[in-house]
């Protein structure tokens, strides 16, 4: 697939999630080789402000490795149509390519897992692939290393025990980057074949009717967030008010170096 990098990123350039969705599932396919890694990460703005902070460089210099890095929000796209030589042909959002996908795992059968964000996703999910297994657990703050730890632990045992090609991650960034990094590097240790680590956020709550996403006009014009910080104003006024003003200079950056 063809891929043009972008914020230090190689973001996979495709019209629309058909070349990932078969990829995905024909795992696993050869072994990552070098420092790729066995990962689907969809970054947004939000996502690569944060990966820009001098704080989290040691996780931007992993999650760049990715197997596939999908652009998922559309100013990302917009800024790359500004460089005129690395145009991105369209958003792949994880929220769209997470359905079709889900629906060929169905269809298929075969068990993953799952890590989520409440039983409600679970309960849903599992309603539509009994084989589906699961694990939810209890709210942690990213400082807490010692809960962290335990949950990598109980993740690592449940996939000894059940062996699966797909593990699902959905508990945002950077928890789910965390997770799946401290995964990988415990199973090359042991000598282990890897499954496909999909970080997709909030993409089964959008899936399981939990939450509402923006209606299509306002996703092709970018304006997905304001949708979402109408639903949920006080959690997402910092995030896109303040915090993610920091995209900003990112994107002149990216421009101008081109």
């Amino acid at each position: 697939m063809k891929r043009i990098t972008l914020f230090g990123m190689p973001f996979i350039a495709a019209p629309d999630h058909g070349e990932v969705l078969n990829e995905i599932c024909t795992w696993p396919l050869p072994p990552c080789s070098g420092e790729e890694l066995p990962l689907v990460s969809t970054p947004n703005v939000d996502q690569v402000v944060k990966l820009h902070r001098p704080s989290n460089h040691a996780l931007f210099e992993r999650i760049r490795h990715a197997r596939f890095i999908l652009p998922d929000g559309q100013p990302i796209v917009a800024v790359s149509n500004l460089t005129k030589t690395r145009k991105l042909p369209a958003r792949l959002a994880g929220s769209d390519l997470f359905p079709p996908l889900w629906e060929r795992v169905c269809k298929r059968g075969a068990p993953v897992f799952m890590v989520l964000g409440s039983d409600a996703i679970a309960t849903r999910l599992h309603h539509e692939l009994p084989a589906m297994r699961h694990l939810v657990p209890p709210f942690y703050s990213v400082e807490d290393s010692s809960a962290e730890q335990r949950l990598i632990d109980q993740i690592h045992a449940e996939l000894i025990a059940h062996p699966v090609d797909l593990v699902f991650l959905g508990l945002g960034f950077p928890k789910q980057e965390r997770l799946a990094l401290a995964l990988i590097d415990r199973f090359r240790a042991e000598g282990r074949s890897l499954p496909l680590f999909l970080l997709l956020g909030a993409s089964f709550e959008f899936h399981a009717g939990l939450k509402k996403r923006a209606p299509k006009i306002y996703q092709r014009l970018g304006l997905e967030f304001m949708h979402r910080f109408l639903s949920e104003p006080r959690r997402m006024f910092r995030r896109y008010f303040v915090d993610d003003l920091a995209f900003l200079p990112l994107a002149i950056k990216e421009v101008l170096s081109r």
